[in-house]
C-alpha cells in the first residue's frame, strides 16, 4: 500500500507491522492445544479428563477467533487510526518574524569561528529553541544571495523552520541564489531578500505593528549601487521596521573561500570582506529598526528578540493553522478489550458436564 495513505489514515502507520507477528502467534497456539491435549491423555482416558478435553475443543475454534480478532484490533489500535478533521486556532498572542540570512559566499569567511554563517545559524538555532518554550510567534526565512528565495513560509512549527535553516549552505548554492546570467552584477543582493521579506508577510495584518524582519548579513556587497536601498524603502511603506545584524570583522578584510587553490579569486587576486556596516545601519534607520553590531562577538538573537521587538503589540489569534486530524485509536483499544476479555470467559463452564458429587458417608 502506498506509505502516504497509510500516514493519511494511521498516525504511527509503523504500529502496522505488529500484524505480521498474528500468523506465528496462531502457529504457536495450535501447537500449544496439541501438547496440553496429548498431556491429558497421558493421564489415562478417565469420564472426567474425556470430558475436561471435550470442553476445551467446543470452544476452541471461538476463542481462538476471539483471541485473534482481538489482537488485530488492538496492532490496529497501536497504529493510531485516525479520519475526520477537526479545526485548530492558535490563540497564543504573537508577532510575525521574517528571517533574512545571507548566503553570500562573504559569509564562510572564518574571521568568526566556525565562520560567519555558522554564527549566525547556530545564533538562529538559539532564538527559535527560546521562542518554541513559549509559542504564539509566527517565523519565516528568506535566503539571498546572488537572488532571493523564501526557504520557509510564516509558520509555527519551530522544528520545520530549524531543519530549513540546518539545509542552507553558502559553500554549495541551490541554483535559484546563484546570480542569474552573466550580466548579474553582484552574488549579495540584499534588497531581492528583503523586498521577499515583506511579501512573506501575512498580508491580513499589514499595518498592525505585529510584524518584523531580522537580517543577518555582513553587509558585503561588492556592486556599489545601493540595492539595498529598494528594500528598506519597501519595508518602510509596509510599517515593517527591520532589525539588522552584523556579522564580521569590520576592521580588517580577510580572504574569501572557495576556488581550487582555497581562496575566492577575482582577475588572479584573493578576494577579501570585511563586516560592512554603514549599509546595515541605514536600513535600520530608514525603518526605525535597530543595528546590532555583533561583530566577531556573540550573536545575541535572543536577547534582541526579547528585549526590542518582543515589546510590540501582539496578534491575539491566527485561523490559518491547518486542520488535524480526530483520533480514533480509544475505539480499537475499547473493542480489542472486550474481544479478549469474552475470549477468556468464554467456555469456562460447560452445562453438560455435572460436577460429581462425594457419596454420603455409610453410618456406624
Amino acid at each position: 500500500m502506498n506509505p502516504n495513505v497509510l500516514e493519511h489514515w494511521f498516525y504511527l502507520p509503523r504500529g502496522l507491522h505488529l500484524l505480521f507477528l498474528l500468523p506465528t502467534l496462531t502457529v504457536l497456539s495450535i501447537i500449544a492445544a496439541r501438547r496440553r491435549r496429548k498431556a491429558l491423555l497421558r493421564l489415562g482416558r478417565l469420564p472426567a479428563l474425556l470430558a475436561l478435553a471435550d470442553r476445551r475443543r467446543q470452544w476452541r475454534g471461538l476463542r481462538s477467533f476471539l483471541l485473534m480478532l482481538g489482537l488485530s484490533v488492538l496492532a490496529i489500535g497501536v497504529a493510531g487510526p485516525q479520519w475526520g478533521r477537526e479545526p485548530v486556532t492558535a490563540t497564543a498572542p504573537g508577532r510575525d518574524l521574517v528571517v533574512v540570512l545571507d548566503l553570500s559566499r562573504s559569509m564562510l569567511v572564518e574571521d568568526v569561528v566556525p565562520c560567519r554563517l555558522e554564527k549566525a545559524q547556530a545564533a538562529l538555532r538559539d532564538l527559535i529553541e527560546n521562542l518554541k518554550q513559549r509559542g504564539g510567534h509566527r517565523v519565516a526565512l528568506v535566503a539571498f544571495a546572488g537572488r532571493a528565495k523564501i526557504v520557509c513560509p510564516l509558520t509555527h512549527d519551530y522544528d520545520h523552520f530549524l531543519e530549513r535553516v540546518g539545509e542552507l549552505g553558502a559553500a554549495h548554492l541551490p541554483p535559484d541564489l546563484r546570480p542569474s546570467g552573466a550580466e548579474a552584477v553582484s552574488g549579495t543582493r540584499i534588497g531581492a531578500g528583503l523586498l521577499l521579506a515583506v511579501e512573506a508577510h501575512d498580508v491580513r495584518f499589514r499595518g498592525t505593528g505585529i510584524q518584523d524582519i531580522l537580517l543577518l548579513s555582513d553587509g558585503d556587497d561588492p556592486a556599489p549601487d545601493q540595492e539595498w536601498a529598494e528594500g528598506a524603502d519597501a519595508a518602510r511603506e509596509a510599517g515593517v521596521p527591520i532589525y539588522t545584524v552584523g556579522v564580521g570583522d569590520p576592521m580588517a578584510a580577510h580572504p574569501v573561500p572557495g576556488g581550487e587553490q582555497g581562496f575566492l579569486k577575482h582577475q588572479g587576486k584573493t578576494v577579501q570582506s570585511k563586516l560592512h556596516e554603514a549599509p546595515l545601519e541605514e536600513i535600520a534607520r530608514r525603518t526605525r529598526g535597530t543595528y546590532t553590531a555583533a561583530r566577531t562577538g556573540p550573536i545575541r538573537l535572543t536577547d534582541l528578540f526579547r528585549g526590542t521587538i518582543e515589546a510590540g503589540p501582539k496578534r491575539e489569534a491566527v485561523d490559518e493553522a491547518p486542520p488535524v486530524y480526530r483520533q480514533r485509536y480509544v475505539w480499537f483499544f475499547a473493542a480489542a478489550l472486550l474481544l479478549l476479555t469474552l475470549e477468556m470467559t468464554i467456555g469456562g463452564r460447560n452445562p453438560g458436564v455435572k460436577k460429581p458429587t462425594t457419596p454420603p458417608a455409610s453410618k456406624g
